[in-house]
């Protein structure tokens, strides 16, 4: 590869699903058939259980055949819990980032996604949120010289509405007021911990990129180059450079009960 070639392409696997989580030995194959790393620029990885790609023999091998990976790990504070039935603990989660450091081999290659931020009446009448569990874990975020944080609200989609009303949980109207008083608080801990807040297809806010061409460019170990265009087909608020997303919509094992792509429930 030479620094002038930019036909590499960016992959991301996935948006939409879970392939690391729900079908590590598809994804393995998937990447082997349909991505061969000579290229791939930049595979992106979209996980809340980064468990196989450190202990599953085929997908840790094949990720570790590309020259770059860029991590997207969710980690929201309600793994384990009723919200998220199949999700790993915070704690398990957590105890992960060393050894997932060490497979993309800088911190600036992982992010974090607190993402999203939930308000619930529960069916007993309690009010939850989410919310102060980022307090809990931006200390080890800046302990292990992680800096970017992704950060977005529940999104309330019929769909969604239609999944948390059948568990008899009420999400809870959260205003533009309500927003912007969340958000200052996570600037103050982000600040504290030294933190990059990348506020996601929030409108109203500065616009971000989860897929972010000029990072790749710049942070490629051989220099090589990828599209630093904007992203077709997303959202306005969403700043994203171009990549191809190979994943799809399919049963999801984790069982999130917000989340707007899992069509379990349909």
């Amino acid at each position: 590869m030479s620094a002038t070639n930019n036909n590499l392409k960016v992959i991301s696997a996935s948006r939409r699903i879970d392939m690391v989580g729900c079908d590590p030995a598809g994804f393995a194959k998937a990447l082997a058939e349909r991505c061969p790393p000579e290229k791939v620029h930049t595979l992106v990885i979209w996980t809340k259980n980064p468990e196989p790609l450190l202990n599953h023999p085929a997908l840790s091998g094949q990720v570790r055949k590309y020259d770059q990976l860029h991590l997207h790990f969710t980690i929201t504070g309600m793994g384990g819990t009723y919200p998220e039935p199949a999700v790993p603990k915070t704690g398990q989660s957590l105890a992960m980032l060393p050894d997932l450091i060490e497979l993309v081999k800088i911190p600036l290659l992982i992010r974090l996604r607190f993402d999203p931020i939930v308000h619930f009446r529960f069916p007993d009448g309690r009010e939850y949120t989410n919310l102060k569990i980022f307090e809990q874990i931006a200390p080890e975020l800046d302990r292990l010289d992680i800096r970017d944080v992704s950060i977005s609200w529940m999104s309330t989609y019929k769909k969604v509405i239609r999944r948390l009303e059948k568990a008899n949980i009420k999400p809870l109207p959260v205003s533009e007021d309500q927003i912007r008083e969340e958000a200052k608080w996570l600037r103050n801990i982000a600040s504290r911990y030294n933190l990059i807040i990348h506020w996601c297809s929030l409108p109203g806010f500065p616009r971000s990129r989860c897929i972010d061409g000029a990072l790749y460019n710049e942070l490629h170990p051989k220099g090589s180059t990828c599209s630093e265009n904007r992203a077709k087909g997303q959202r306005k608020t969403c700043g994203c450079t171009e990549s191809w997303d190979i994943g799809w919509y399919y049963k999801c094992r984790h069982g999130c009960l917000y989340c707007y792509a899992n069509p379990q429930t349909e």
